[in-house]
């Protein structure tokens, strides 16, 4: 427990240093995230006897961070993207020895975690702000879920999935994600130095909140099917007594598209 709490302090200084050292460390960052996670799922893909076709998938990941930097190519980064599928249907085709089992795996990787990746640049592109609301959501929900659903947790919430998870919890991870919002937008309105970009207005920002609280533990509880299948505990062992990369960044990775989606919808961007 002692390292659990030691490592968690940890990355919440990394979080902070993201967002506070500027664009460049936020790419290194990321970009060192998004490398990781492939690995990570290649790994999964291996435990079960599949050989993913990696090489688009690290090219994707080693530009990736550029899309955090000013006046990046953010729309070439998705139009690799987008080539990305293209060049594993051709290695399918001259790679004799790729099963098309292991191109549907390697498809798979590229939409998750790689297009979720991208979403997040796609938040950062418009506020910094939102993507910080992308981390505290979904983390502050997971904790809220994590002490009222060992506090209160009576009903099982999905036990076919994560046994331990409670429906007491699951509403208590929506309030810890409306915190969380809470959380960036003061951080936004009131942290000097930093260009925050689009700031959200107070409830915006507590209803986006509350959204990627349960937007979490959707991604989560993804994320634990794909373990379940594998049959691994974690994703890997990068952060001793909290897992991998994918173990950290599930739920972050999901609420990327949605705040996306929520800004769009609200801006007309």
């Amino acid at each position: 427990m002692k390292t659990r709490i030691l490592v968690g302090i940890g990355l919440v200084f990394l979080l902070a240093a993201m967002f506070l050292l500027g664009p460049w460390f936020r790419a290194i960052a990321f970009t060192a995230a998004a490398l990781i996670s492939i690995y990570e799922m290649d790994q999964v893909f291996r435990a079960k006897g599949h050989r993913i076709c990696t090489w688009p998938l690290y090219a994707i990941g080693a530009l990736y961070g550029l899309a955090f930097l000013p006046n990046a190519g953010l729309s070439a980064l998705g139009l690799c993207l987008l080539l990305c599928p293209l060049a594993l249907c051709v290695e399918r085709v001259c790679n004799p020895r790729r099963t098309m089992e292991d191109t549907i795996c390697s498809l798979f990787v590229c939409i998750y975690p790689l297009g979720f990746y991208v979403m997040l640049a796609m938040v950062a592109s418009h506020s910094a702000c939102l993507l910080l609301l992308c981390f505290t959501g979904p983390l502050l929900g997971d904790t809220a879920a994590y002490f009222i659903g060992s506090a209160l947790g009576k009903h099982k919430l999905c036990p076919h999935i994560s046994p331990k998870k409670t429906v007491e919890g699951s509403v208590g991870g929506f309030f810890g994600g409306a915190l969380g919002g809470l959380l960036a937008y003061a951080v936004g309105r009131y942290v000097p130095g930093v260009d925050w970009g689009l700031l959200p207005a107070l409830g915006q920002a507590l209803v986006l909140g509350l959204i990627c609280g349960g937007i979490g533990q959707i991604g989560d509880l993804f994320a634990s099917t794909i373990k379940r299948w594998a049959g691994i505990k974690d994703y890997g062992k990068i952060f001793p007594g909290h897992g991998g990369m994918m173990d950290r960044l599930d739920s972050v990775l999901m609420c990327g598209p949605v705040v996306y989606l929520c800004m769009a919808l609200a801006l007309g961007i």
